[in-house]
């Protein structure tokens, strides 16, 4: 068509330019934008705009993509990051680098206007993703902007968008930076935060923002009004909320309608000034207003409560009055208060009293018997009412078969939850979420993980997701047998039926898998991968491994991801671990040969935390002895002791340093009685490390003798772990040093041996 003289529009001029991107021809790209756009006011696409800004950064030219950005009024385009990500989705999803240096230019130089800011903000609020990875977006773009003022438009996108994520701690803090501006809120802003002040029953600040609002130009009306009701109910200030109302009633600009109404009903009711919401209802219903159905059931809870059975009747029939009929609620409420109060022995007792008051039982009201014959484990009662059911032609629903699973489940009747489940199925009706969550209680309950299993496989076929509460009741049977593959199996069913991504699933969980299904060396890699994960993967590491990866000290971090990796790589040598603790300065050093002396120091600490807490938490997990931590470890120390011939002794004096301390450690743990088994297992890795380091002749039979004897006071009253630390550093790592001083020790451990089993027999003998 060009070649005819034909002009292109914009969509043919944009699926050019991503069709010459995606096959990196930057130049194609460049000279026809030069040709057709750069000196003309032809209007350019969004699209094509992307593109043209993707290419700048693809080839290095960071100040024309700039000045690029800054020009994009010249052809009516705002830079738009999410649309930016979309296209590059397009034409290049997997160069994440370009998409990112991309997203901050347009953040710090193509947000300068308000149209362009408004724009981008509603686009990032309005996008399809995880709810973390959009705050964090909005977030850096915010802390560009830093302390500027914005315009009140700005402010509403903002604060409506942090209402509608449920993110209302950022949402005040957006409205007290209105306020230090001195920018008055409209009726928008106003009515988002009244709802988190009415949460919150902040009354203060929701008269605040009123006048704000008032101060800004805005009129009050009614809405505003019934929100500020809402406030003074739910603080409980009756007062306040009557006065607010009375205001409307003399303001003839405004008019008293239903909604207001039956708030103050509500809210009535609620402060339990039952007699006066009684009048309020009473006049209600003599004027033109109706009320809805929340306030009918909030008048015949109060009236139910208040045991005034013959105003609860008249709520009834006042309902069919208005052409409504009663729901759920209203049943429930019935027969919750029939069960309280006159503790029936038999439905039809039940079904008696509901004909006394005009109402004609339906499946609601059978539904709401049986769950109250399940709360009571009555599960003969529960049954009859089913089989009355049936004999009054009423079919029953989901929620009545699932009524009875849940009874069945709490009495782990197995038998029968399977048996209602099946009948269930041949009266054709599906079972739902819940259902499906009692049945795998219940199965769970009889150590069926399998048929547990299964169960999430026919959710599937149902098209069912099932909840994280579901989720986890597995996990923890999974944890409990230690059964990983069928844990795995959970994890992938998860993924493939919603969950469909680490970051949807809740942050509990999120926590719980990592807590319980990773190593530390996944974890390490996952503090490595991004913002998101690293957050998860930190806590995790901290809490449960006892690792602190924030330190002032990076090098602490180098050394500990150095450790990691020598345990699960194994490799020949430790000259890369070696060069980085050589090639470590601290920047405030004067003299290196402190600084040399300290990165040792540290070193040393960190071999002998991993040495002896890692191995512990491992030996726990696993169950089985981790003593392969032990000797690459004790190797290190070894290629440090040969690096750093000079301070050799440092090495030695700091891990018997980090020895003494550590059975101080324990010694205070052991008086407290807060000895635990993770208290032994720290105590059989200590063992190791210094029988590999004597060994190694790191540490001196001195050294050796000091820390057992200190060891042996702690274990006084624990013979039988004693006896077994001492056989295992005999046997382990003292059978081949048994001549010159190391006899002695043997000779002293083998005597304390001796002196475990005579106390053993004599407590056998007494």
């Amino acid at each position: 068509m060009k070649t005819a003289g034909l002009p292109w529009t914009s969509s043919e001029y944009n699926e050019y330019f991503i069709a010459k991107l995606f096959q990196s021809q930057y130049d194609d790209i460049l000279n026809l934008f030069k040709q057709d756009f750069a000196l003309t006011r032809q209007k350019l696409g969004l699209g094509s705009f992307h593109v043209i800004l993707a290419t700048y950064v693809q080839i290095g030219q960071l100040d024309e993509a700039i000045q690029f950005i800054k020009n994009a009024d010249k052809w009516d385009v705002v830079p738009d990051i999410s649309v930016f990500v979309r296209t590059m989705n397009r034409c290049m999803p997997k160069n994440s680098t370009t998409v990112r240096t991309a997203k901050e230019l347009i953040k710090t130089h193509g947000l300068s206007s308000t149209k362009a800011l408004n724009t981008n903000l509603l686009s990032l609020f309005k996008e399809n993703r995880s709810p973390d990875s959009q705050f964090q977006e909005i977030q850096s773009i915010l802390r560009i902007l830093g302390n500027k003022k914005l315009d009140v438009t700005t402010y509403n996108i903002l604060i409506t968008g942090f209402c509608d994520q449920r993110l209302p701690a950022e949402a005040v803090k957006i409205y007290k930076e209105m306020r230090t501006h001195d920018v008055k809120p409209n009726i928008y802003i106003c009515s988002s935060l009244m709802e988190i002040f009415t949460h919150h029953r902040d009354v203060a600040s929701a008269e605040q923002i009123v006048r704000d609002t008032i101060l800004g130009g805005h009129k009050p009306d009614e809405v505003l009004y019934n929100q500020l009701i809402k406030v003074y109910f739910k603080a409980r200030q009756s007062e306040k909320a009557f006065r607010a109302f009375q205001e409307v009633e003399k303001n003839p600009t405004l008019q008293v309608n239903d909604v207001m109404l039956n708030t103050m009903i509500n809210g009535l009711v609620m402060n339990r000034e039952l007699h006066t919401a009684g009048a309020l209802y009473s006049s209600m219903m003599k004027s033109k207003f109706k009320p809805d159905m929340i306030t009918f059931n909030t008048m015949l809870k109060g009236y139910v409560k208040a045991n005034d059975m013959v105003s609860a009747q008249k709520i009834i029939t006042d309902m069919f009055q208005c052409n409504m009929e009663p729901d759920t609620v209203t049943y429930t409420t019935l027969i919750d208060s029939v069960f309280m109060r006159r503790e029936p022995t038999s439905t039809e007792e039940v079904i008696d009293y509901i004909k006394e008051m005009k109402i004609k039982p339906n499946v609601y009201t059978y539904n709401a018997i049986i769950n109250n014959w399940v709360k009571r484990q009555d599960m003969e009662q529960a049954e009859n009412t089913f089989h009355y059911m049936f004999g009054k032609g009423i079919p029953p629903t989901i929620h009545t078969y699932t009524n009875l699973i849940q009874g069945y489940t709490q009495l782990q009747d197995l038998n029968k939850v399977i048996e209602t489940f099946k009948s269930m199925s041949r009266h054709g009706i599906k079972p739902d979420r819940a259902t499906f969550n009692f049945l795998i209680v219940g199965f769970l309950h009889h150590h069926r993980l399998q048929d547990a299993y299964n169960c999430l496989e026919q959710m599937k076929a149902s098209k069912l997701t099932p909840t994280k509460d579901t989720a986890k009741l597995l996990l923890d049977d999974c944890l409990a047998r230690k059964d990983w593959n069928m844990g795995q199996k959970i994890i992938s069913f998860m993924d493939s039926t919603g969950f469909s991504g680490l970051f949807h699933l809740p942050n509990e969980l999120i926590l719980y898998l990592l807590e319980n299904f990773l190593d530390l060396a996944d974890l390490w890699q996952l503090f490595q991968t991004s913002s998101e994960l690293r957050y998860f993967s930190s806590t995790v590491i901290g809490t449960i491994w006892k690792i602190e990866t924030r330190p002032k000290d990076q090098m602490k971090i180098q050394c500990r991801a150095a450790l990691i990796s020598l345990i699960d790589q194994q490799p020949k040598d430790y000259d890369k671990i070696i060069q980085g603790i050589r090639s470590y300065k601290h920047k405030y050093v004067l003299i290196e040969d402190i600084d040399i002396r300290n990165r040792i120091r540290t070193t040393v600490d960190i071999i002998f935390h991993h040495a002896v807490f890692i191995s512990a938490i491992r030996h726990s997990n696993s169950c089985q002895q981790e003593d392969r931590l032990t000797s690459p470890l004790v190797k290190l120390l070894c290629q440090l002791d040969t690096s750093f011939p000079s301070y050799c002794r440092e090495i030695t004096y700091t891990l018997a340093d980090n020895i003494k301390a550590f059975l101080e450690y324990t010694g205070y743990k052991i008086l407290a009685s807060s000895c635990t088994t993770i208290t032994f297992y720290r105590l059989s890795a200590l063992f190791d490390l210094m029988g590999a380091a004597f060994g190694a002749k790191i540490l001196t039979d001195s050294h050796l003798d000091c820390a057992v004897q200190r060891t042996l006071e702690l274990l006084s009253n624990h013979p039988t772990f004693k006896k077994k630390l001492l056989l295992h550093l005999l046997d382990h790592w003292l059978n081949v040093k048994v001549m010159g001083p190391a006899a002695d020790l043997c000779r002293y451990i083998r005597l304390e041996i001796d002196k475990c089993d005579d106390n053993h027999r004599s407590s056998t003998i007494m």
